[in-house]
């Protein structure tokens, strides 16, 4: 396979479809996991996943090699997303989510540990802002300042997020242990 720069360059100058698509099967794992735990739902996953990579190829000329393309790919994924979550008025509720949720994790993360299943849990538990921003941070390897480009927000709110998300993930790991240790 060709490095991705070339890729990215037969794309732009010659709209060559193969380079594009090679481009997509590099990062389409990736993206898609972001929009799985962002979106709590892998079918709405694979849908915002192939919207963000139709996006990306009518867009790919915007792309000014500033930064990384995994980077730009991100930003759009989550553009789509929360353009979904602003045109279906749907805002995350997650006492009702969370069983659903649960059963989703049981049936594809069957290899996980308690401990990870629990994590995975608690981050459904936060908003869409401080779930982004630890996993693009803390589950992929970005910088804060490059989540912050990711996310279209500002650094402080990026850290914030990230500060005030893990304060939440600690509560409510600590209240599980607790109320497990209790029974």
């Amino acid at each position: 396979m060709q490095d991705e720069a070339s890729l990215i360059e037969r794309a732009l100058t010659q709209r060559d479809n193969a380079a594009f698509s090679s481009l997509v099967e590099l990062h389409q794992g990736k993206i898609r996991a972001f929009l799985v735990r962002l979106s709590k739902s892998y079918d709405l996953a694979d849908d915002l996943a192939q919207e963000t990579f139709i996006s990306a190829y009518r867009r790919l000329s915007t792309f000014a090699g500033k930064g990384s393309f995994q980077g730009w790919l991100f930003r759009i994924a989550y553009n789509c997303f929360m353009q979904h979550i602003r045109s279906s008025k749907r805002r995350t509720e997650v006492t009702d989510e969370f069983s659903a949720q649960h059963e989703i994790l049981e049936d594809n993360y069957e290899n996980l540990s308690s401990q990870q299943i629990d994590l995975e849990n608690a981050m459904q538990q936060l908003n869409e802002q401080e779930n982004a921003s630890i996993t693009l941070c803390h589950g992929y390897g970005h910088s804060h300042q490059e989540a912050a480009d990711i996310l279209q927000l500002p650094l402080g709110t990026v850290k914030s997020s990230i500060l005030r998300g893990k304060e939440k993930l600690r509560e409510i790991l600590t209240l599980k242990n607790e109320m497990e240790q209790a029974s």
